[in-house]
């Protein structure tokens, strides 16, 4: 017999947050969970967020103080709920963490969705 193999895990294993952030943000702020065709992706929000978690590792404290800093702002807008979940957890791991990752590998967490120039601004 062949080992079982176990399927990857699309959430990386953060999928309750990463659902409760989307719905968040696609509530807000009314945003569609698939980001603009500009940005040549089809990852969904809930992944999207999903990798982010992930990939960065932070704790959940930072996860909840960036939508909370969304909820302070509800008439910030942006093209996508990607745009307006990266940002505010850049934001929030900015505040919350003494260590924090540089532009580049934010565009790494943003899954290359954004340009470097945009992350930086």
């Amino acid at each position: 017999t062949q080992p079982t193999t176990r399927q990857s895990d699309p959430f990386y294993g953060h999928e309750q947050a990463s659902r409760l952030c989307a719905r968040f943000i696609t509530h807000l702020f009314a945003c569609p969970e698939l980001p603009p065709s500009s940005s040549n992706s089809q990852v969904k929000l809930p992944h999207f967020i999903a990798y982010a978690l992930h990939r960065t590792k932070l704790h959940s404290s930072v996860t909840f103080a960036a939508l909370q800093l969304k909820a302070c702002f509800p008439t910030a807008r942006g093209s996508s709920g990607h745009r307006l979940f990266v940002s505010a957890f850049m934001l929030a791991s900015k505040v919350i963490c003494d260590d924090t990752y540089s532009n580049k590998s934010w565009s790494i967490v943003a899954q290359g969705m954004f340009q470097l120039r945009e992350i930086i601004q």
